[in-house]
């Protein structure tokens, strides 16, 4: 079978972990959501689980089907028709490219944690590129846009990316055979 081709096992699994990722986004903040969007926690967790488990495409699709439920989540705020695709479908959808670093080593905890922090920095970058383009009227006078961008999504993606990156390694070491293990 393709890794394209979804059964049913892995579809009720993914539905699962993007259940599991809804409910942190809503109830597991460390902090309050931001004015224009973000908070630190763990909601990346689930779909990188999902990246590890399934791979590329799954990974791929689960993230950007993440960021349409998050774009539910926060009340279908969009300031422009540009941030639905950089802080929502491509944001998200990035995490999926985690798979790549996985599949170099599916038993490392080191390549889990490394697929964890480079995805987690590809999606802070279009984070920071919609900041600059859609966001940027709102940096304070005087205050360049990307400065500002930089500034105001470091503040949430930074602790995020570290904090899923030591539960994820802690995740790992405690359940690498059930992540492991084939469900098909």
């Amino acid at each position: 079978m393709s890794e394209s081709r979804i059964n049913s096992k892995q579809l009720t699994e993914i539905s699962i972990l993007l259940a599991l990722a809804v409910v942190i986004e809503l109830a597991f903040r460390v902090i309050p959501r931001q004015p224009q969007g973000g908070s630190i926690d763990l909601t990346m967790l689930p779909l990188f689980i999902i990246a590890y488990r399934q791979g590329l495409q799954k990974g791929i699709l689960a993230g950007i089907v993440f960021g349409l439920l998050n774009l539910l989540i926060s009340g279908l705020a969009l300031y422009h028709w540009g941030v639905l695709f950089f802080d929502y479908l491509f944001a998200f959808g990035v995490l999926g490219l985690s798979a790549v670093i996985f599949r170099i080593n599916k038993d490392s905890v080191n390549y889990f944690v490394i697929g964890i922090v480079v995805a987690g920095v590809l999606r802070f970058v279009f984070h920071y590129l919609s900041g600059i383009i859609f966001f940027g009227e709102y940096a304070p006078e005087g205050t360049p846009a990307a400065l500002y961008s930089f500034t105001y999504n470091i503040t949430y993606m930074g602790p995020s990316i570290a904090l899923t990156a030591i539960v994820g390694a802690l995740v790992f070491a405690r359940l690498k055979d059930v992540l492991q293990q084939d469900f098909a």
